[in-house]
């Protein structure tokens, strides 16, 4: 077994949650009102705040 970390960094793993988030955004806009949305929407929201701290 390796000892190497398989980690990512932060710069990876903020361009990871920028490009899950650029998806979940293209979706929202798609998307009639109701329960679906209003979930993907407070998920993008969470993801922005991971962005932001």
């Amino acid at each position: 077994m390796s000892d190497s970390n398989m980690g990512m960094t932060d710069k990876q793993f903020n361009g990871f949650i920028r490009f899950i988030l650029d998806d979940i955004t293209e979706v929202i806009d798609a998307l009639a009102e109701g329960k679906e949305k209003e979930k993907l929407k407070k998920v993008a929201n969470n993801l922005q705040q991971i962005l932001e701290d």
